[in-house]
């Protein structure tokens, strides 16, 4: 039996209520574990027996269809934790119309920051250190809400730096923070994405539900100009949301606006929750946008970068959220 790897079950993942490995739309969370009823080394365990099972050959139930599953390379196997994504939010300074933890876990508003998860991440990685857990090219994610309010961001952003891993930052850039450039500039491979979705602050309103189109825009100028010659890491992210910003006029004023103070790095996407319910058909508008952004980026600047998440192409290119 050929033995497999996947990149995404070397992660470890703190979601909202528990741990898993995968968060892909495909995976079926049988590695889910809550934390109120498994303690982590209970889970480190689990994780250990499956990696050792893909070196067998043997494939986890909900993995056998996923893109991302592979023949193994040599040398490729390894225990280490190379990726920890952090998704545990209880708290967020802004109410997308696109956010799906408002209806899961029902998201408390806040405009303070210094807010706590479901579970500290510190005393974690600190943990993981002195055990050697961790890879020495270690990514760390911090997605799924407002990274910023967290009590501990600062120093998440402090032990990357020391360590010299990578951060991948996805922020909606309401709060500054005078860490984020200095990570950008002295560890590799980071990243940072600000989900502006609108080029005027009448659409960023109604998407974002608060006021703050005018201070992102500042902020993200600021990040610009703190990161220096790293700021092409800085990406402007476009949701497409079907109805709301989704035309040419829109687009047209946020690549302008984020033009005018440095970026050189757009990220269009589409949004999941926000789509027709009861379909996995992305409307042909939603699919002739992103294209759109891709090509009015190429036109302007041929320079510019223009990343995206590879399964968006795929359910771009197939006009369905199902995997073909």
């Amino acid at each position: 039996m050929a033995q497999k790897y996947c990149q995404y079950l070397a992660n470890l993942v703190f979601q909202r209520d528990g741990y898993t490995l995968c968060n892909k739309l495909w995976w079926k969370n049988d590695l889910f574990c809550s934390y109120k009823e498994t303690r982590l080394e209970y889970f480190l365990k689990r994780r250990e027996e499956i990696l050792v099972n893909l070196y067998k050959g043997e494939v986890p139930t909900g993995c056998n269809d996923c893109p991302y599953l592979h023949d193994m390379e040599e040398d490729e196997f390894s225990n280490k934790i190379k990726n920890i994504e952090i998704n545990h939010w209880t708290q967020c300074n802004c109410a997308c119309s696109y956010c799906s933890n408002k209806d899961v876990s029902k998201l408390e508003i806040t405009n303070k920051r210094n807010q706590k998860g479901n579970v500290e991440i510190m005393p974690i990685l600190k943990q993981f250190e002195k055990q050697e857990l961790l890879d020495k090219n270690l990514k760390i994610n911090l997605v799924g809400g407002e990274p910023t309010v967290l009590k501990e961001f600062p120093d998440i952003l402090k032990f990357v730096m020391k360590h010299h891993y990578s951060i991948d930052l996805s922020t909606n850039g309401i709060f500054y923070e005078k860490y984020i450039p200095k990570a950008l500039r002295e560890t590799p491979n980071s990243y940072m994405i600000i989900s502006v979705d609108a080029g005027t602050r009448e659409t960023f309103k109604k998407i974002k539900g608060v006021d703050e189109f005018d201070n992102v825009i500042k902020n993200l100028a600021k990040y610009v100009k703190e990161a220096k010659e790293t700021s092409n890491r800085i990406m402007a992210k476009y949701m497409i949301l079907e109805g709301i910003n989704d035309n040419r006029e829109e687009i047209d004023k946020w690549i302008e606006v984020c033009q005018s103070i440095g970026i050189t790095s757009f990220f269009p996407d589409i949004e999941f929750c926000h789509a027709p319910k009861n379909s996995d058909v992305i409307s042909d508008n939603v699919c002739e946008m992103y294209e759109y952004i891709k090509e009015r980026i190429r036109t302007l600047n041929p320079k510019y970068s223009i990343p995206a998440y590879d399964f968006v192409d795929t359910f771009i290119k197939n006009k369905s959220f199902t995997v073909k």
